[in-house]
């Protein structure tokens, strides 16, 4: 278990999910540039996680 909490990817994952949540808190709210914003960030974070490496 300590193994899995010390992995770099479990932090982008657990980010990723912090941001869908906020994306769904201003889509709530009828903030549809505020949810573009974090969907953008979600974005870069999914590109930084499983992007290839050369």
């Amino acid at each position: 278990m300590i193994q899995f909490l010390l992995d770099p990817r479990f932090f982008n994952f657990l980010i990723m999910a912090l941001y869908g949540l906020n994306i769904l808190r201003w889509l709530l709210a009828a903030n549809f540039w505020a949810a573009g914003y974090w969907a953008c960030a979600l974005g870069l974070t999914c590109i930084i996680t499983f992007g290839r490496t050369h």
